[in-house]
């Protein structure tokens, strides 16, 4: 669950009035480690370490690899490390500190998500007689599946049509 800015600062004043985590997390009915959280990064960061964020972070290799070397060189934990970079999760630090042993720079460099874009099709403006094999064979082959793409579309609405159809009759029974 995410917790807005106001909330969490209700939570901070709450507790710097002199209140225990527990009480603190228990009158606002939230975890005490929640609680201690965010006290922790308002104290280290100001009121900019508690806000929501609004998108994903994203971490350049070169970073990360700040990140780790200053962990281990100050022989500071994840946590303590997040708060001081202003990283949202510790964990985080965890999966990049295994991917560093065991890839090393390579297994920090971010990953894009997701298939890749479609490739244009195989088809060109030249004239058939002007088209070399390997262009002709390509074209061939897009048309081919293009083809049967377009089979398969027509006989699944010819499915769906006629189940259709069958619901409509047993209905009026």
């Amino acid at each position: 669950m995410r917790y807005d800015l106001d909330f969490k600062m209700q939570v901070i004043a709450y507790y710097r009035q002199g209140h225990s985590s527990h009480a603190t997390a228990k009158k606002f009915n939230v975890n005490p480690e929640f609680v201690l959280k965010w006290v922790k990064q308002y104290q280290s960061g100001g009121i900019n370490a508690i806000k929501p964020k609004t998108s994903k972070a994203k971490y350049s290799s070169e970073f990360k690899l700040n990140v780790l070397t200053t962990m281990l060189k100050k022989d500071l934990s994840q946590s303590e490390v997040a708060l001081k970079f202003n990283i949202s999760s510790p964990a985080l630090i965890s999966h990049w500190h295994k991917a560093y042993r065991l890839q090393g720079m390579s297994g920090l460099v971010s990953k894009p998500k997701g298939r890749t874009a479609m490739s244009k099709p195989f088809i060109t403006d030249k004239p058939d007689d002007e088209k070399s094999l390997a262009e002709l064979k390509r074209e061939n082959e897009y048309l081919r599946a293009e083809n049967a793409y377009l089979k398969k579309l027509d006989a699944l609405l010819k499915q769906k049509k006629k189940q259709a159809l069958k619901k409509q009759g047993s209905s009026k029974d």
